[in-house]
């Protein structure tokens, strides 16, 4: 009886595992937010509208590395990955409702992957992480079919999965012994005595390692919460508020505008995009004429270029006077974001997270 009642532990959660996941699974939803950010950045320094985010994608798996490291109990990395997505959806995730599956997914395959192995060990958890940071380019493809070759689909599904390796599993096992090395409660007199003679077997080297590893590591969470903080004190806005942007340059009259102040304009087109790498068919977006919002910041005499800017640094120009008189361009609201409609343009106009038009 006593040992039947050992095995159901196991597969329950204590209230510290819960503790633990919860507060994980905060951080890691909010700093993902910041993740898509450099994800963006990736992308515009590489001339693609998507794929080399998936770079950075395994500091989205990190964080259920961290509490299956943990925890170590089935079900903890699943627990994790869903709080996780439900809270980077409430903090602003540009993928809506979607991030909650592709959390929990990441959680569910982390799960299964380790309880296969019957590990926590480095190859466990890097083996973890890259299929977990995978499978996001996969679920989004059958949630959101891009049109894109399916080459190319999965040649950023192996780079997602060699971001995984590195930033989820190898980075997460260095966490994982700095944090587990530090908790003196967990070791008892005879581990601190076979600690210490390991040490003392192994020498300086493993010392110096030891010490080399911690130092690596703190470095980078130092680099990655300087980058988070200042991305949300410069960059970052509240879901809440909606998106903003701003009318900047030879204008008459700057504005910083939402969308919402121009509702009444609002009308509806069918537009396709076509692009190198993505494709969507004929469709309907309601949104606000750009022309509408450029007539009244006033443009100056001798203006003839609009350079639209989005918050990940990607810019396109147009010819001012071509934009005043189309009609078949839009700003839309699309989730927590703008996006600019340019249906006489091909798919690399289509500038997503604008945040700034500027008149030259």
């Amino acid at each position: 009886m006593e040992e039947e009642i050992k095995k159901r532990k196991q597969y329950y959660l204590s209230n510290r595992d819960l503790l633990i996941i919860a507060v994980l699974s905060g951080i890691g939803g909010v700093i993902s937010t910041y993740v898509g950010y450099l994800g963006n950045l990736l992308n515009r320094v590489c001339g693609v509208p998507f794929g080399a985010g998936q770079f950075v994608s395994g500091l989205h798996v990190f964080w259920i590395i961290l509490a299956a490291g943990l925890i170590r109990r089935p079900g903890a990395a699943a627990a994790a990955g869903l709080l996780k997505g439900v809270i980077e959806l409430f903090t602003g995730s540009t993928h809506g409702v979607a991030i909650v599956l592709i959390s929990l997914m990441q959680g569910i395959i982390v799960d299964i992957v380790l309880l296969l192995t019957r590990r926590y060990n480095l190859v466990s958890y890097m083996l973890a992480g890259g299929v977990a940071a995978a499978s996001n380019v996969f679920v989004f493809q059958l949630l959101y079919f891009s049109g894109a070759p399916v080459t190319y689909i999965c040649f950023i599904g192996l780079l997602a999965f060699i971001s995984g390796v590195l930033l989820a599993g190898s980075f997460g096992h260095s966490v994982l012994e700095i944090v587990l090395q530090a908790r003196p409660y967990r070791m008892g007199v005879n581990s601190r005595a076979k600690t210490a003679a390991t040490a003392d077997a192994n020498g300086k080297q493993k010392i110096f390692m030891s010490r080399l590893r911690l130092v690596v590591t703190g470095l980078l969470l130092a680099a990655f919460s300087a980058g988070a903080v200042y991305y949300y004190a410069a960059v970052f806005e509240p879901p809440w508020v909606g998106p903003k942007c701003r009318v900047e340059g030879a204008v008459e009259k700057p504005l910083s505008f939402r969308l919402f102040d121009f509702e009444q304009y609002e009308t509806t087109i069918t537009a396709e995009l076509k692009g190198e790498v993505t494709s969507v068919p004929p469709q309907n977006y309601t949104g606000v004429p750009l022309r509408v919002i450029l007539r009244d910041t006033r443009p100056l005499d001798g203006a003839n270029t609009l350079v639209v800017t989005a918050t990940d640094g990607y810019t396109v120009e147009f010819e001012l006077q071509k934009v005043l008189a189309d009609e078949q361009m839009l700003l839309i609201r699309e989730e927590n974001m703008l996006r600019l409609i340019a249906a006489n343009y091909p798919g690399g106009h289509w500038v997503k997270m604008v945040n700034k038009l500027v008149v030259k």
